[in-house]
């Protein structure tokens, strides 16, 4: 409190001394403004769009199989992080199956970037039925092909390249061509990966669907001269 001097009264100049009452400071609303500056948040790194991520994962795919499949990253642009996961789904344009793929960025720096694909071993549900369907229509339309367009497992193909590779080699040798079910369609090429009891070394290898008629296919099997 600040006192003022009570004035004389025989001094009739003199004003009346009165009491200044104490100030409170008012507190700032400091938490409001935090708390809107920890709700912002954006991600950082090139854009892009569903469509270009799917031609990539495409080309990818294509270099890997042999086949140049549909792949459908949505409509929505994508900002590319590192090790960012982005589903997308692959079709196979010889059955119109759909197969699950998960597109990993890799590599990013500036504007440049790299994907790897991951796809199911096994078609989706709904186009495994619908492949069903097409083939008990098959079967009624074209007796004696039932089944013709029924996917293959990959190491089935893989045991039918060691058959044909087998008298080649002291012993049978290892072929992996990943865990993708295939239908054979005559010319389909799907590369694969071969491994030599001997020594171990790994060579590439192509392996090509040949005299694909109803249920009964063979393959053509190439292998490098040269390991990987």
């Amino acid at each position: 409190m600040i006192p003022v001097s009570e004035a004389q009264p025989d001094d009739p100049h003199a004003m009346k001394g009165h009491t200044v009452p104490p100030i409170k400071l008012a507190a700032l609303p400091l938490l409001l403004s935090v708390a809107a500056l920890s709700a912002c948040s954006f991600e950082a790194g090139p854009t892009v769009t569903g469509e270009a991520l799917g031609e990539a994962a495409a080309d990818a795919l294509e270099n890997e199989t042999g086949v140049r499949f549909d792949v459908d990253c949505g409509e929505d642009d994508i900002i590319a992080e590192e090790d960012k996961q982005v589903d997308c789904v692959a079709t196979d344009p010889a059955t119109d199956t759909e197969i699950d793929a998960t597109v990993t960025f890799g590599g990013v720096d500036g504007d440049k970037w790299n994907i790897t694909v991951e796809t199911a071993s096994e078609p989706n549900s709904e186009a495994t039925e619908e492949s069903a369907e097409a083939t008990d229509e098959a079967t009624e339309d074209s007796a004696g092909e039932a089944g013709a367009d029924e996917p293959i497992p990959g190491s089935t193909i893989a045991e039918a390249a060691e058959d044909a590779l087998e008298p080649q080699y002291e012993s049978r040798p290892e072929i992996d061509c990943g865990d993708v079910n295939w239908v054979p369609e005559n010319g389909r090429t799907i590369y694969c990966t071969l491994t030599d009891p001997a020594d171990g070394l790994e060579y590439e290898t192509t392996i090509t669907f040949t005299g694909v008629e109803g249920t009964t296919w063979s393959v053509d099997v190439s292998v490098a001269s040269e390991p990987k």
